[in-house]
């Protein structure tokens, strides 16, 4: 299955492997006389499917090339994802050629001297640039750091400020009396502001925020959300939530703002909200009705949707796991949702204003469901979405091998 010319694919890690299908194959739409059986569908109609060679790796873009990193070797397939005892992680980079379907180590991008893995680092892109994050509580040894940064131009990898002691699994070293575990933490960014928010069992909150025009500055870190993050919390059945920024493009009208999308399952209900965004935070938000009404009822699924952006223009992936009446039928449904600005607003003069104690619930946006595909995903343990290549977004020369940086 080689890679056709002129197309975009969604790209996926399946188990072992990289997979792609081919976008116009999700967007477009089934006939309205067409008949569907829900229970007995398809499995995902890869275009590609490429083995890796090792597991839980990375998966970049660089120079509009698919390049991965990091990952582990395990001597027996059994053991993942069950076990990591034995296995050998990785500092290499690989580069995967879709024309050939052929993953080469590459011989542009010099082997860093940490060892990464999709398991234990989160992976935050901002413009072109990948920022590495390390999860575990303590920083192996002889590791220089666990935070640092691809710089996508030049392939110069940046060692970081340290994210502060035990950000993910307790916050004993971080002068406080609170020693619970970490219940949920969220990763995003906006206006050149990495923040990650932790939420802890007993309900307190922790903001981390780094600033990556000032790189030499350390994290700063609060307890209890600040103005910005405060302002993506959003009240439903009178509580108050927090829901996490998932895609993130250009507003349509103002190109100095930002237009995010969240999509979260609460109390048994998928919800999609999107956010105007400025400097200071939501400006106004409003929930997007109507996109789940047409799933069948033989699907069932309790975990979060995963949104995925297709165009940096408005159309997204929503992937929801469940299964088809019972367990032993895994199932992934893909819905493909437009969202565009409104032609005529109700009160055109409410999205100018920003109210001084929270944001504005306000009907900005218009939306609609171009497509919904249902695939069976017996035989596949893992998966996961990457992103959508190739993306003309973004195409940044690269300079050749370079060596590691320490900016502390």
């Amino acid at each position: 299955m080689a890679a056709e010319k002129n197309c975009q694919y969604l790209l996926l890690l399946v188990d072992s492997r990289i997979c792609g299908i081919d976008l116009t194959k999700l967007i477009k739409p089934k006939e309205e006389d067409e008949a569907v059986d829900w229970e007995k569908q398809p499995p995902p109609p890869f275009d590609l499917s490429i083995d890796l060679p090792l597991d839980y790796m990375h998966v970049l873009e660089l120079d509009s090339k698919i390049v991965l990193i990091g990952g582990y070797h395990f001597f027996f397939k059994s053991d993942r994802p069950r076990s990591l005892a034995g296995a050998t992680p990785s500092n290499k980079f690989y580069e995967l050629d879709l024309d050939k379907e052929e993953v080469a180590e590459s011989k542009s991008i010099q082997d860093s001297e940490l060892t990464f893995n999709s398991m234990h680092h989160h992976l935050q892109k901002m413009g072109t640039d990948y920022y590495f994050i390390m999860m575990d509580d303590v920083k192996p040894m002889g590791c220089p750091a666990n935070f640092s940064v691809l710089r996508s131009g030049t392939k110069d990898w940046e060692y970081l400020p340290d994210v502060p002691p035990d950000p993910f699994l307790y916050v004993d070293d971080i002068d406080t009396e609170c020693s619970s575990r970490v219940y949920s933490s969220s990763f995003f960014d906006f206006y050149g502001i990495l923040y990650i928010r932790m939420c802890l069992e007993d309900g307190e909150v922790f903001i981390f925020t780094y600033n990556t025009r000032n790189p030499l500055k350390d994290w700063t870190m609060s307890k209890d959300d600040n103005d910005f993050t405060r302002s993506f919390c959003v009240t439903v059945a009178a509580q108050p939530l927090f829901l996490t920024p998932a895609v993130c493009i250009p507003d349509f009208v103002d190109t100095g703002k930002y237009l995010a999308l969240s999509c979260e399952r609460i109390g048994g209900e998928d919800v999609i909200y999107a956010f105007l965004v400025d400097q200071l935070g939501v400006c106004i938000f409003q929930r997007l009705e109507d996109c789940f009404d047409k799933l069948p009822s033989s699907f069932i699924h309790e975990e979060k949707p995963r949104l995925v952006d297709f165009d940096g223009k408005g159309t997204v992936g929503v992937m929801l796991p469940g299964f088809i009446k019972v367990k032993e039928n895994p199932a992934l449904c893909v819905l493909v949702l437009q969202v565009f600005a409104k032609r005529v607003l109700d009160n055109p003069t409410q999205i100018l204003g920003r109210s001084e104690s929270s944001p504005t619930q306000f009907k900005f946006l218009d939306s609609k469901v171009l497509a919904m595909n249902m695939y069976s995903m017996k035989g596949i343990e893992i998966w996961c979405p990457v992103f959508v290549f190739p993306n003309s977004q973004c195409q940044d020369p690269g300079l050749g091998k370079r060596k590691w940086s320490k900016l502390i």
